[in-house]
């Protein structure tokens, strides 16, 4: 078995476009353990999400395999790997992904969806991240009404709280301002210090690149 928590062996992806091969990742190679902080880095287009998607199981390699633990997430049955990624890996997206109709504290819940929780805990658990970011006033109140920085937020605090093990996530300062990032830095850094997540976050800038433990660059789909 082996010693790392994230491992990714041979990984390619591949995408049609145009009847065209284009190469999204090519033979990449890289481990990861329990606790650390990893950056992915790169200009926009190098293959940064894409490889956070391989990770996470949300695509499957053209060739190559991805492990967490002794497990190969990259051919494991969709049934399988939908409990992971409820229970254990969380994603935090470039885009929201929040549910229109649903107020701020309907979309956090419904992360929950699949976890068998009592609602006295669940609502316990939502209001306290809903404190921890300064969202505990906008509980009922549609994502239309957040600004973006707030938008991040609330999809942040739905990805925790399932409270993943591992946490992609995929730019979650880009579309913030200066002091929601460093807001967002922060709680990211205390999930790592306080409760031993793993994070890997891809990134096209110096963010976090002091407090880091790994840092991967990529170009044209490959490690540098």
């Amino acid at each position: 078995m082996s010693p790392h928590l994230i491992e990714c062996i041979h990984l390619s992806k591949q995408y049609i476009r145009n009847k065209q091969t284009v190469i999204g990742l090519e033979d990449i190679n890289l481990q990861i353990n329990q606790n650390e902080l990893v950056l992915l880095k790169g200009r926009s287009g190098a293959g940064k999400s894409t490889l956070l998607n391989l990770m996470s199981g949300l695509i499957k390699p053209t060739q190559g395999r991805v492990m967490i633990g002794s497990q190969c997430i990259s051919e494991m049955p969709d049934s399988e790997l939908s409990h992971i990624l409820a229970t254990r890996i969380g994603i935090i997206f470039q885009s929201f992904n929040l549910l229109p109709t649903f107020t701020v504290y309907e979309n956090i819940e419904v992360a929950l969806v699949p976890v068998i929780k009592r609602n006295s805990e669940v609502k316990e658990k939502i209001m306290s991240l809903l404190e921890q970011f300064d969202l505990s006033d906008k509980a009922l109140v549609l994502p239309s009404e957040l600004s973006v920085g707030q938008q991040q937020k609330a999809a942040i605090i739905r990805t925790l709280i399932k409270e993943p093990t591992i946490l992609f996530a995929d730019e979650p300062t880009g579309s913030v301002d200066d002091e929601t990032a460093r807001e967002i830095l922060e709680q990211l850094m205390n999930l790592k210090r306080e409760k031993g997540v793993t994070l890997v976050v891809a990134t096209h800038g110096n963010i976090l690149e002091k407090s880091a433990d790994k840092v991967f660059l990529i170009e044209n789909g490959r490690l540098k």
